[in-house]
């Protein structure tokens, strides 16, 4: 659903009710991320990229995850970048399903430990 299907026409300025949920998480700002670094086991390449495409579904049951990528760097480099408003949101994200799963599975599909950073976002650019 495109941004101009969310008003009705200017003079009567109010926004339909299934999209008000939204603009509200479109406004929402990000303070802090986690980046994570995988590298996946020779002949591993494409259950860790299934992986990380299986992640977003988790991501997005998660309400202070913002913004969340699951990305290939190279052949078996992989990543996750994660964003959230503030370290509340972090924590829980850490201590949620991903998290969970991506420790359950890492002895099977990485060649080493997920390589996790906590960063400070100084500045973002979102949609909405």
């Amino acid at each position: 659903m495109e941004r101009r299907e969310c008003w009705e026409p200017l003079r009567r300025f109010r926004p339909r009710p299934r999209c008000l949920l939204r603009l509200a998480a479109g406004a929402q700002k990000v303070n802090v991320a986690v980046y994570i670094a995988l590298e996946a086991k020779p002949g591993k390449e494409e259950a860790v990229a299934e992986f990380l495409r299986q992640g977003k579904a988790l991501a997005e049951a998660e309400p202070a995850t913002i913004a969340w990528f699951g990305v290939r760097l190279g052949p078996s480099t992989f990543a996750i970048f994660d964003a959230f408003p503030d370290d509340a949101g972090r924590q829980a994200h850490m201590s949620g399903k991903i998290a969970a799963a991506l420790m359950e599975k890492a002895g099977d599909l990485l060649a080493q430990p997920p390589s996790i950073k906590m960063a400070d976002i100084l500045a973002s650019k979102l949609p909405g």
